[in-house]
């Protein structure tokens, strides 16, 4: 479903925490890193048991752990992380591993702990699925489901969901092997005749790009459908959809 906000560029609030930019086309297709810091806020239980639990790991770590572990790893990858939160927060963040909090407001540099700890806006593992969420939704993309059973779960039952999910994740990368490009979609809206061009299109969201070929592609079956009627097609066979409805 459409998100006005989203569509219009204005960010989501988690409240009292911090607010989520959704990224322009231009912060997508500009930053070489993009793909990491969506990767990164996105990643699922399921896309960690994929990994560590097919190579014989009793257990996988939370999203929020997984966040943690990377950012002790080098100096690179710790910039990369702030980099990902400046992008979507629009604010530094203090990162202190050792408590598993992170701070919203201040960089390490510009830290006072007598002063920014007494009423702190802080992410930790108890609302980071909330913040992860909300990145979703500035992307474009479905929210995810948090299941209460995932830590407690039987790792041999885990072992076999990933499995499926394996699976069905086959099934539709063929299928995804003929979808557009990303530059072909930027194309395709360029000629849909709505004021947008190369000039300008690099400034309008990101998750705009699939929902405005969705509700195109829904107009255009429904002109189709219009005018084979019209033209003596049989109406019982064809019945018309009207365009203008939500997105799944």
């Amino acid at each position: 479903m459409i998100n006005d906000k989203i569509f219009l560029g204005f960010p989501l609030e988690m409240k009292g925490i911090c607010k989520i930019y959704p990224p322009t086309v231009n912060d997508v297709v500009s930053n070489d890193d993009f793909t990491i810091y969506q990767s990164l806020f996105t990643i699922t239980q399921e896309d960690l048991d994929k990994v560590y639990l097919a190579n014989g790991g009793e257990m996988s770590p939370t999203p929020f752990q997984y966040l943690l572990i990377n950012y002790y790893q080098n100096e690179e990858t710790q910039e990369k992380i702030i980099a990902a939160f400046q992008q979507f927060v629009h604010e530094p963040v203090t990162i202190v591993p050792e408590i598993e909090l992170l701070l919203i407001g201040k960089s390490e540099d510009e830290l006072d702990p007598d002063v920014d700890l007494e009423n702190p806006r802080v992410l930790t593992a108890d609302n980071y699925f909330d913040f992860q969420n909300l990145i979703r939704k500035s992307l474009g993309l479905k929210e995810v489901e948090k299941s209460e059973d995932d830590e407690d779960e039987d790792p041999r039952i885990r072992r076999w969901k990933m499995k499926v999910k394996q699976h069905e994740e086959i099934v539709n990368k063929k299928k995804s092997k003929t979808a557009p490009t990303f530059g072909t979609l930027l194309a395709a809206i360029c000629c849909m005749g709505i004021g947008l061009n190369p000039l300008n299109i690099g400034e309008m969201s990101y998750a705009c790009v699939q929902w405005l070929i969705a509700m195109y592609q829904q107009n255009e079956s429904y002109e189709v459908d219009i005018q084979a009627i019209m033209a003596g097609a049989d109406s019982k066979k064809i019945k018309p959809k009207y365009w203008i409805k939500n997105i799944d």
